[in-house]
Order: C-alpha cells, then sequence, then structure tokens
C-alpha cells in the first residue's frame, strides 16, 4: 500500500515537472515569434487569501512582468510571497504556511476581461506548533506550483480571482511536508507600475 502511494506520488511529480518544461517551451517560442508585438509592464499585486480549510484570512504580495506577444496576448513572469494560517493539520498545533512561487504564465485578455494559467516551481514552507506547545517546526522544501486566475482590467488597474496549488517535490530527507499538497484562492487588486509600448 505505502509502495502504490509513493508510485502514484511520484507519477504526480513527474507530471507536474513535465508540464512546467513544455509550457516554458511553449512561451519561450511564442515571444521569439512575436517579439515586436504587444506592450510591457510592471505590475504590484496584492491578494486575500479567501478562508475555507484555512484558519483566518491570509495575504499575499508579489511582483509581475508582463510582455506583449500579440494584441491580446501577454506572457507573465511573477515572484511573490503569500501566508496563511491553516486548522490544525495532521493532528498538529497551529500551522502556517508560507509560498514563494516564481510563475510563468499566459495571458489572453477578452477586452477588458482576462484569463491567465501558470506554472513555476518554488519554496513551499511555514510553521508548524508541536503538541507540546512549547517548540516549532519549521518544514521548507521545493515545491511545484500550477493555478488560473481571471479578473477584469480597468486602465492600469485589476481585479482577480486567483487559484494557486502546491505540491512538494523535494525527497523525504528535506522535511515533513515533501510530499505535501496545498492549495488557495483568493481575490487579488494589482496596479500597472511601468507600462512601456512596443510599436
Amino acid at each position: 500500500m505505502i509502495n502504490s502511494k509513493r508510485k502514484a506520488s511520484s507519477k504526480m511529480e513527474q507530471g507536474l515537472l513535465k508540464t512546467v518544461f513544455l509550457v516554458m517551451n511553449l512561451l519561450i517560442i511564442s515571444s521569439l515569434s512575436f517579439a515586436q508585438k504587444g506592450n510591457k509592464a510592471l505590475q504590484i499585486t496584492g491578494e486575500a487569501i479567501i478562508p475555507s480549510a484555512q484558519k483566518s484570512v491570509g495575504l499575499g504580495l508579489s511582483l509581475k512582468g508582463l510582455y506583449g506577444i500579440s494584441e491580446y496576448g501577454e506572457i507573465t513572469v511573477s515572484a511573490g510571497v503569500s501566508k496563511f494560517k491553516m486548522k490544525n493539520l495532521d493532528g498538529a498545533g497551529e500551522t502556517k504556511v508560507r509560498f514563494i512561487p516564481f510563475l510563468v504564465g499566459y495571458r489572453q485578455k477578452i477586452q477588458k476581461l482576462y484569463i491567465e494559467p501558470k506554472v513555476g516551481i518554488g519554496e513551499l514552507g511555514g510553521r508548524i506548533l508541536l503538541l507540546s506547545g512549547s517548540d516549532y517546526s519549521r518544514p521548507s522544501v521545493t515545491a511545484a506550483f500550477g493555478g488560473i486566475e481571471a479578473g477584469f482590467s480597468l486602465k492600469r488597474f485589476s481585479v482577480g480571482l486567483d487559484f494557486l496549488a502546491t505540491h512538494g517535490i523535494s525527497n523525504s530527507s528535506a522535511g515533513a511536508w515533501y510530499n505535501k499538497d496545498f492549495h488557495y484562492t483568493s481575490i487579488s487588486v494589482n496596479y500597472i507600475l511601468l507600462k512601456k509600448t512596443t510599436h
């Protein structure tokens, strides 16, 4: 039973990594093909993580570069940090979860609406209050990330609904979360700090 779970987990990790590799290659090819089209922009994002399995509302902050490859399509590259608290996890005490993802995506604009799938890699970390109540465990593992965002743009501002999931891909020696899955949904408010039009 344990071996079958490990095999399933290994297949999932390989699938995630293959997806990341494939999407990145497609984005690179597309950017080379349409390098003279669209705009370049730098965006800052603040997000409020919607509680479900979480203990309370979480917060996130990120920067995103947007590179236009057509009139309605943009490659996105982002990095940020998100933190939230979970209800009791695996019988442990209070658990704080931290995402630090580096993501590559593609944003398709449909008039003022947009949709943006994204994948990447980063850190899954946090802090777990041990049952003794007097000490903490601080797991930190390499993780694969994937998600999708949809939203509405108005000039330099946009508001989005974002879903992001992660799976720890470090080996078992990396810590307690080496094979853990987490996800969250958030409402994001975005602002374009810099914008340059390419002719």
